[in-house]
């Protein structure tokens, strides 16, 4: 079987009454996410940051591409944050002054399949 993705964009309060096995151009819909999913992806980060600490893929205009880290915060040695952070990664060989990371976005749940 092929699936399709589609994103529409419905006026607010204007969306489609959809359940799963709503026949759409002679398909049955499977899943339904009520998000720009799309546009959402990649958050810049002159727009917003992610939450210190959460483990979200970066981007590294640099030429690394995408990567794995995280806001690690400075903190005083009563554990208060000194508002300084900068990025953690995944693999210790990456040098935060040689990236340029301009972009973040969630990881995706793990496959509820993993066979």
């Amino acid at each position: 079987m092929t699936k399709f993705t589609f994103v529409v964009e419905f006026e607010d309060g204007k969306e489609p009454s959809v359940s799963v096995a709503t026949d759409i151009l002679g398909g049955k819909l499977l899943t339904v996410v009520f998000k720009d999913d799309v546009n959402d992806r990649a958050i810049p980060v002159s727009k917003q940051l992610p939450a210190e600490g959460q483990t979200v893929n970066l981007f590294d205009a640099n030429g690394e591409g995408w990567i794995i880290g995280w806001r690690g915060m400075y903190k005083t040695f009563g554990q208060k944050n000194t508002g300084k952070w900068s990025w953690v990664f995944q693999i210790n060989d990456i040098d935060a002054d040689s990236v340029n990371i301009t972009h973040w976005a969630e990881i995706p749940e793990l496959p509820e399949d993993t066979e």
